[in-house]
């Protein structure tokens, strides 16, 4: 499957989420479910790992542009994502959840970047974890390419990537747990609820080539 042909699905998948949870954000501004815990608020604030929460845009253009190169996985990882979107939004928009906000004082350049990131995401509709559900997402794809099975080292990072994304969405005070493990098990379903779709899609392509 050829990169230019990648990118625009890619491409095409970023604008179609981040457009979607835009407007939901802008749409559901009533705080409805609280899901925070002791243990939620047992979890210390670290902006040292805003650094890592920002990489899952970068990750997802790199790895599947240049890392998935089967059609199938990559079809399979495009359509799981493009489910996991639909599911989010409407997740949003039934369940409304805000973190609640605590003020700090910004003394350095992640603080800074952390009180950035709450300006344009105001951590409203937390329920699941798009982050998450989308580093899972990643590391699935990984775990079942070419690259991967032919380095089990590739599996561990991608492993320990997906865990870190879920962590720092924690000590970020973006989510709360049960956004963390709902967002893996939503990452999972949908991986595999998107093989049928991809195959109806390559069946489809081949069809029309044979034409």
């Amino acid at each position: 499957m050829p990169k230019a042909i990648r990118l625009r699905y890619i491409l095409g998948m970023l604008v179609i989420y981040l457009g979607s949870y835009i407007l939901v954000q802008a749409a559901v501004t009533t705080h409805k479910f609280d899901f925070l815990t002791s243990y939620d608020m047992a979890i210390p604030f670290m902006p040292s790992f805003i650094w890592l929460y920002h990489t899952i845009i970068p990750a997802i253009l790199l790895t599947m542009i240049l890392l998935v190169r089967t059609r199938q996985i990559f079809l399979n990882t495009f359509w799981a994502c493009l489910l996991a979107a639909v599911i989010l939004n409407i997740s949003y928009v039934t369940f409304p959840s805000f973190y609640p906000r605590i003020g700090f004082e910004v003394n350095t350049l992640s603080e800074a970047l952390v009180e950035w990131t709450r300006q344009i995401d105001a951590a409203n509709n937390t329920f699941p974890s798009g982050h998450v559900a989308y580093a899972w997402l990643l590391c699935l794809g990984m775990w079942n390419s070419l690259v991967a099975q032919k380095n089990g080292f590739v599996r561990r990072v991608y492993l320990l990537w997906a865990i870190g994304i879920s962590l720092s969405t924690l000590v970020l005070k973006q989510h709360y747990i049960v956004d963390v493990i709902s967002g893996i098990l939503l990452a999972y379903a949908c991986f595999y609820l998107a093989k049928p779709i991809t195959t109806l899609h390559t069946r489809l392509v081949t069809n029309k080539a044979l034409i």
